[in-house]
């Protein structure tokens, strides 16, 4: 049964990584030598006429491939140029941006294909099946993030956590978000907490120097509520900490243009910033805890909102000369 169970697994990845034959397995062997090590799981199928295949996986859970890691597993497989290979990004968690960036040898598996892969095996094995429920449980908690980001309600504090305390239930709101103002998102954590950016507005080329505005999800207190909330903050962040008459000038000149447009949008509600920092300071606020800051309407308004402030941070020219917009606002 084991080997039946390996066999036909073997078989459908191969399957879904473009492979068109019938497989004889000989044998499977998960390799384990100093190569290997560079690989997350690099396995051999050893074929009837002694032929060899190599499924090579960079696995992940909830984070994305980085430090040209799936190129140098490329390279570390040169040495195996007559044997066919399948590289294979193995995606578990939620997809980011990032995800859709890999390099043409690989072949992205995410959870609903592995678990499409899965159904097709027929075979009872209780790792198989333990894996598997797990799969089902990540599925189910992603399909639970969906629904209650698009309910247009008061959410409880339970159901925020679901959300925010997530990785993946932040990135959804700043994907619906970026379909309205189309700029980058980028992910993080800060002390095991999870935090999610989209940019606005950004300067990267002096050296050693970036100068940015972003919308952040995260949580802090609700000075207001003097509860600890999820919210999204408009912020001003730069990587050096002197603080030059500029720095000043351009951030007080936002803070005020922010001010003044936020009467335009009477349907939200909008927080108490905090007024301190030298590298980073809040423009402005908004926490998810009542019943005007449903997630719904907060993207919907938030998109306008940022195409107005951006235009009058524009005609004021309340930004670093040579920085540069992140979305389109003509």
């Amino acid at each position: 049964m084991e080997k039946n169970f390996s066999h036909n697994l073997a078989q459908e990845i191969y399957n879904y990584c473009g492979g068109t034959k019938k497989l004889s397995i000989k044998k499977i062997i998960p390799l384990t030598q100093q190569r290997a090590s560079k690989i997350d799981v690099l396995v051999e199928i050893l074929l009837a006429d002694d032929k060899k295949i190599y499924l090579i996986f960079e696995n992940k859970l909830d984070t994305s491939h980085h430090s040209n890691q799936l190129v140098r597993h490329i390279e570390a497989m040169k040495g195996e140029d007559e044997s066919e290979k399948k590289y294979i990004y193995f995606k578990i968690g939620n997809l980011y941006d990032e995800d859709k960036n890999l390099p043409k040898e690989y072949i992205l598996i995410d959870r609903k294909a592995i678990l499409s892969i899965f159904d097709k095996i027929k075979i009872k094995n209780e790792i198989f099946d333990s894996y598997y429920n797990f799969l089902l449980n990540i599925e189910e908690k992603d399909n639970l993030e969906m629904k209650l980001i698009d309910e247009n309600r008061q959410l409880t504090k339970a159901e925020l956590e679901v959300i925010f305390w997530s990785q993946s239930g932040q990135y959804k709101i700043l994907k619906k978000l970026q379909n309205e103002i189309e700029s980058k998102i980028a992910i993080g954590t800060s002390f095991g907490r999870p935090w999610t950016n989209i940019s606005i507005l950004s300067i990267e080329n002096i050296p050693n120097h970036w100068f940015g505005v972003f919308w952040r999800v995260d949580w802090r207190i609700n000075k207001n509520t003097k509860t600890y909330t999820p919210y999204i903050c408009l912020r001003y962040y730069k990587t050096t900490l002197d603080k030059t008459e500029e720095d000043d000038r351009y951030f007080e000149g936002m803070r005020k243009i922010f001010n003044e447009l936020i009467l335009k949008y009477p349907n939200l509600e909008f927080g108490q910033v905090h007024s301190v920092g030298n590298k980073e300071r809040e423009v402005g606020i908004l926490f998810f805890d009542n019943e005007k800051n449903t997630i719904p309407n907060i993207i919907s308004e938030i998109g306008k909102l940022t195409k107005d402030f951006l235009q009058r941070v524009k005609d004021e020219k309340m930004y670093y000369s040579d920085a540069k917009y992140c979305m389109n606002i003509d």
